[in-house]
């Protein structure tokens, strides 16, 4: 718990001058409006995270290998959620080997997991899947 608090008060530091909230909050103005969602997806928009990401079944999905040292996905997690007021942050489901966050907020659902070493061939891995969340 204290973790999660912790990584929330950390993404605060990084709200106003984040690059990736501008298309974050994109994302979820489209969610707010009808139809919005659909014609973005539509279109060319693809969020620019400091990854490579494209257009999946649902959402988005962002994926890098070789990450720097200050990327993780506990970090990430903190600089989406810091993004969307109201956002939170949980561990997301156990699995050997991968570490993993979910954020929710601002009608999406982020699905962060990390695996890999710095001594993999391709280091630390770290992919995101980003969705509508689901209508209750």
């Amino acid at each position: 718990m204290h973790l999660l608090l912790g990584m929330a008060l950390l993404g605060a530091s990084f709200v106003q001058d984040d690059p990736i909230c501008a298309d974050v909050r994109r994302l979820s103005a489209a969610i707010a409006e009808p139809g919005g969602y659909e014609a973005l997806r539509k279109s060319d928009f693809v969020p620019h995270l400091p990854m490579s990401c494209h257009r999946g079944a649902e959402g988005y999905f962002c994926h890098r290998t070789l990450l720097p040292a200050e990327i993780t996905h506990e970090t990430m997690a903190a600089r989406i959620a810091a993004c969307l007021p109201g956002a939170t942050i949980a561990p997301g489901a156990k699995w050997p080997g991968l570490e993993r966050a979910v954020v929710t907020g601002g009608g999406l659902v982020f699905d962060l997991e990390e695996s890999g070493s710095e001594r993999a061939h391709v280091g630390r891995i770290l992919q995101i899947e980003m969705r509508p969340a689901p209508k209750p």
